[in-house]
C-alpha cells in the first residue's frame, strides 16, 4: 500500500496556549491508551499500583489520551465506577504534589473540564508544545497523524466540532451508552470479518503518516514528539528528530500482558520507553 502525503494542518498559536505553558514541569512521565473500563479490572489494578508507586517519582504525568475505553460525557461520572476509581487515584497522586496533564483521546474526546478539576487533571490541547530539560516537545493523542485513514479523519472532525458535541450531550444518558455499545459491537464485528491481509492493510492504513509527522517536526519547530494511539510502542529516528510512541495498557490476560510508559528524570538527556510484559501488583 502506498502512503500518502496528505498532512493536517494545525493550530500553532493553540498548541502554545495552554496552562502548561511556560512551567518548569520537572520530571515527566507520560501514559496513554489504558482503556479503563469495569470489564477491565486487572488493568485498573495496575494503574492504580502504577500512581501509586512510579508516577510519584516524578514532578509531572501527563496522560495522552484513551484513557479511558469509552466516555459518554462528564455528567456520567457518578454512574460510571472506573471514572470514580480513576479520580481518587489522581486526586491521591495529586495530594503528593504531582501535577497531572491531560490530552483527550479519540475513545474519551468527550473528557471536558469538569471531569478534569474532579480528577485534579489540568486539560491540555491536542497537539501542545511543552518544556522539558529545556527542550521543546511536542504532544498528541497520535490519531491526528494518521492521515491515510481519510474516513477516519473526516469523522474526527465531526464530533470535535462544538455543535455536534452539544447535540450528544443534550441526549438521555441510557441513549448515549446504548449507542456507544453498538458502535462498538458494530466495530469488532468488521475487524473479525477480514481475513489477515486485510487486517494489515487495515493497520497500515490506521498509522501514522511519516510525512505527516515530519510536517508537524517543521510547522512546530521542534526534534521531539510523543504520542500514543497506535499501539506500536517505538522510537522513530531521523537525523534531526525523534518520535517515540507509547504502549497501550491491556493486563487481563497473564500470557498477553502490556503495558509501559515513558520516563524523564529531571537529570536524563533523553526521554526513556519503558514497555512492560508482566504486571507488577
Amino acid at each position: 500500500m502506498t502512503r500518502t502525503q496528505n498532512p493536517i494542518q494545525t493550530s500553532l498559536s493553540t498548541a502554545q496556549n495552554h496552562a502548561f505553558d511556560g512551567l518548569d514541569l520537572g520530571g515527566v512521565c507520560f501514559i496513554s491508551d489504558l482503556h479503563l473500563s469495569e470489564n477491565l479490572p486487572s488493568t485498573c489494578a495496575q494503574f492504580t499500583h502504577f500512581c501509586q508507586t512510579i508516577a510519584p517519582q516524578f514532578d509531572t504525568l501527563i496522560i495522552l489520551g484513551d484513557l479511558f475505553a469509552y466516555w459518554l460525557g462528564d455528567d456520567t461520572t457518578d454512574q460510571n465506577p472506573t471514572a470514580l476509581l480513576v479520580i481518587d487515584t489522581l486526586q491521591a497522586l495529586r495530594s503528593q504534589g504531582v501535577q497531572i496533564g491531560f490530552v483527550a483521546g479519540n475513545r474519551d474526546f468527550l473528557v471536558h473540564q469538569t471531569f478534569c478539576e474532579r480528577a485534579g487533571m489540568v486539560l491540555l490541547p491536542d497537539p501542545c508544545i511543552v518544556q522539558i530539560q529545556q527542550q521543546r516537545v511536542l504532544l498528541t493523542h497520535g490519531d491526528l497523524l494518521c492521515t491515510d485513514d481519510a474516513r477516519y479523519q473526516r469523522y474526527r472532525r465531526l464530533v470535535h466540532k462544538p455543535w455536534a458535541q452539544k447535540i450528544f450531550l443534550s441526549t438521555p444518558r441510557s441513549w448515549r451508552s446504548r449507542l456507544a455499545n453498538r458502535l462498538r459491537r458494530q466495530s469488532k464485528l468488521r475487524w473479525d470479518a477480514l481475513n489477515p491481509t486485510q487486517r494489515a492493510q487495515l493497520s497500515q492504513l490506521q498509522d501514522v503518516n511519516p510525512a505527516t509527522a515530519q510536517c508537524w517536526f517543521s510547522d512546530y519547530q521542534t526534534g521531539l514528539m510523543i504520542h500514543g494511539h497506535t499501539h506500536l510502542p517505538s522510537t522513530h529516528l531521523t537525523h534531526a528528530t525523534k518520535r517515540m510512541v507509547l504502549p497501550d495498557w491491556d493486563c487481563e490476560q497473564p500470557a498477553a500482558t502490556r503495558w509501559g510508559y515513558i520516563a524523564w528524570h529531571v537529570h536524563d538527556a533523553q526521554p526513556e520507553l519503558t514497555c512492560a510484559l508482566s504486571v507488577a501488583l
